[in-house]
């Protein structure tokens, strides 16, 4: 059996935790922010709405002459947010609008009034987004998928807005409406979730159960009392319990990943993976996971297993952590990946066998569930 080394810094650097972004997402509150908008279209009318329905008093400027049915539909109409309010001036943009303001959206007819705009903005020091002009916005604007307070932005940075919207529609049939209700009652009790369990293994199983439930059930009269009876029992002190998954990575594709190997991934606190597992396989486990990378090139002389094969893994888990044992192939089908198991196992370890798919038998043709469906059934675990 090889031993588990690490790598030496100029073997093999480690994966990237975040691949690279076109863009950095944020959620930023503007609730009773001022916003200006600037412009007479439909396409500035949608912008008013959709930022007084985030709770900004928008500052809309568009000539009356000017204004389409949208934008004068609009402004007869009460803010879907019980903070927005939304200001028309029958007046053009001027310079001195930008004061004061959080964003800055303009519709302009050209590149001349675009680049004035943004010039004008800038020089205020307020972020500004031309519509339909990349060229001349600091920030875009993303398809959203609507569950508030659970809000769902996608981007694909101004390349296809197109494929935005279709991962939007896709987004909406698989994510439950009554995930809006979860997310309340989350809201209501997350301090005292916090006050009663650290941050640690506690304070994720809660939340973790929690977030099951909310993707398979609607919250129920009295949903909350039993919450807080399941966070009064893991409150309770008890003696850490820590276990190891052997997940195999198959071929080494993160589609063919099994839903119980992304699982084990999401859950996990510590993930020892070997040099041959790729940075797509890494990029579906839990962000705060610790990551270890060992190398499997070193075997005894005989060939056989070593008693200290596995000891940093069983050190972990005798520490109370979840690991994962990331090895490529399918572990349970090879004598190695037994011996590994069978070994923990006789030093008091809970082991648990994860298949890999096998793409030599046509496995990963009859593979029943794959990280294809895990967006329908699998949310991204969270630290909370």
């Amino acid at each position: 059996m090889p031993v588990l080394q690490p790598l030496p810094n100029d073997v093999s650097p480690k994966p990237q935790r975040v691949a690279a972004l076109a863009t950095l997402p944020l959620f930023w509150s503007l609730t009773r922010k001022r916003v200006v908008v600037a412009g007479g279209s439909d396409a500035a009318a949608w912008k008013a709405e959709l930022l007084s329905a985030c709770g900004a008093e928008v500052h809309l400027y568009a000539r009356h002459s000017e204004a389409s049915e949208g934008l004068l539909d609009l402004i007869t109409r009460r803010a879907a947010h019980e903070c927005g309010r939304l200001v028309h001036h029958d007046d053009s943009w001027h310079d001195g609008v930008f004061e004061g303001a959080a964003l800055a959206i303009g519709d302009c007819e050209d590149d001349t009034e675009a680049e004035a705009f943004f010039k004008a903005a800038r020089t205020a020091g307020v972020p500004v987004n031309v519509i339909d002009k990349p060229a001349f916005c600091q920030f875009q604007f993303g398809s959203i998928v609507n569950r508030s307070p659970v809000v769902v932005a996608i981007s694909t940075d101004g390349a296809a807005p197109i494929l935005a919207q279709a991962i939007r529609r896709r987004i909406e049939t698989l994510l439950p409406p009554a995930i809006k209700h979860w997310a309340t009652i989350a809201q209501r009790i997350r301090e005292r979730v916090n006050a009663r369990l650290q941050p640690g293994a506690a304070r994720r199983i809660f939340w973790e159960r929690f977030v099951d439930r909310a993707f398979q059930d609607t919250p129920e009269e009295g949903v909350e009392t039993r919450l807080m009876a399941e966070l009064g029992r893991l409150a309770t002190p008890r003696p850490a319990i820590g276990r190891v998954t052997i997940v195999g990575a198959g071929p080494g594709d993160a589609e063919l990943l099994t839903l119980k190997a992304v699982r084990a991934l999401q859950a996990a606190d510590v993930i020892v993976y070997d040099e041959q597992i790729s940075s797509d396989v890494l990029e579906l486990a839990r962000r705060e996971a610790k990551r270890i990378l060992v190398s499997r090139l070193n075997p005894t002389a005989s060939g056989e297993p070593r008693a200290e094969d596995g000891a940093q893994v069983a050190a972990l888990a005798k520490a109370g952590k979840r690991v994962v044992r990331l090895q490529p192939g399918n572990p349970g089908a090879t004598s190695a990946g037994i011996e590994e198991a069978e070994r923990l196992e006789r030093l008091g370890i809970a082991v648990e066998l994860v298949a890999g798919v096998n793409a030599d038998n046509g496995d990963a043709d009859a593979a029943a569930m794959t990280v294809r469906a895990i967006d329908a059934t699998l949310p991204r675990r969270a630290s909370c």
